[in-house]
């Protein structure tokens, strides 16, 4: 039995491959997920083939404690609940051999171990991002693959790939979603976003100043996808033009797709912005590396999800900085 211990848009995406793949598969998630699952749903790779999983290849409750016994729990809740799921777990399934944290952020498995302890943990990256479509379907909006510290048996429907440098590849994750925070003030599509280059120039800025703070943690960066982050800066400070005929993996995107901070915007959620452009900032002041830019945009959201209205953002990118 496997357990998604937070069953939101990746939780449920992932949880559904397993369900078709045959793994019984439980989800732990809000009372408004038991409703709109109670008929089943539907889950889209990247190449957009529907899947339809239906309701009796998985389970759907709102509390672990209702969950079956299980050996193996992915934790894919927000960075502000990691240590909550932690202490849950050790009170309602003491006895879980596996888990693994598929998070945003770097600190997530850190305080997950130090609870549960360090041999059942396992650290994991998703390298795509996953939104709900009107009607339900869990969609993969964006090309990339899971790379797990081990890849556990039950997972291997997955595809993931296992890492020996898992530190380095949680950096590099965060140097990339960096661009979330952005997405949702720029008010556009991603893919759109990306396309334009006063916000690319942004997202080198915070992206270099990443890069500063991880070479001064001692960060070996790992390479996930096809662009290593060190190349990031220059790549996206490219002219338009360039940029598409260059970087078009990059720009392999949903039209409509959105970054998940820009969904937790539109459905009342609090930001991870202090576990992403936040963290880089808050490390940058430790070390005493200038970080203006990650800085700026952590401001920025922070403001934007504090506005009582929580009408439309469109930021122009000249806002948060002068000489990207």
């Amino acid at each position: 039995m496997i357990t998604v211990f937070g069953a939101g848009s990746i939780g449920c995406h992932v949880g559904g491959l397993l369900a078709l793949s045959g793994q019984p598969v439980t989800l732990v998630g809000r009372e408004a997920l038991v409703t709109r699952l109670a008929a089943g749903y539907r889950v889209a790779h990247f190449d957009r083939v529907l899947r339809d999983v239906p309701p009796d290849t998985f389970r759907v409750v709102t509390s672990l404690a209702d969950a079956p016994a299980s050996r193996l729990v992915l934790v894919c809740v927000k960075s502000a609940d990691t240590e909550m799921a932690a202490q849950v777990i050790l009170r309602d399934a003491p006895d879980v051999q596996t888990v693994v944290s598929l998070q945003n952020g770097i600190e997530n498995p850190a305080v997950l171990a130090r609870q549960l302890g360090a041999a059942r943990l396992v650290p994991g990256m998703v390298g795509y991002n996953v939104v709900e479509a009107p009607d339900g379907t869990f969609v993969q909006t964006t090309q990339g693959e899971i790379i797990l510290g081990r890849v556990p048996t039950e997972l291997t429907a997955l595809g993931a790939l296992s890492h020996d440098n898992m530190t380095g590849v949680q950096w590099s994750k965060l140097l990339m979603n960096l661009n979330n925070a952005l997405n949702l003030l720029s008010g556009l599509p991603l893919k759109a976003q990306l396309e334009h280059r006063g916000w690319r120039r942004v997202l080198a800025a915070a992206v270099a100043e990443g890069i500063a703070v991880a070479r001064a943690e001692g960060i070996v960066l790992a390479r996930i996808g096809k662009v290593h982050p060190k190349v990031m800066p220059p790549l996206l400070r490219l002219p338009d033009w360039l940029f598409v005929r260059i970087a078009n993996s990059m720009l392999a995107i949903a039209p409509s797709a959105r970054s998940s901070m820009a969904d937790d915007y539109d459905k009342g959620r609090a930001p991870e912005v202090d576990w992403l452009n936040g963290h880089i900032a808050a490390r940058g002041q430790v070390l005493g590396l200038p970080t203006p830019v990650n800085a700026r945009i952590t401001a920025a959201v922070h403001q934007a999800f504090e506005d009582p209205k929580r009408g439309r953002i469109a930021l122009h990118p000249e806002a948060l900085v002068q000489d990207a």
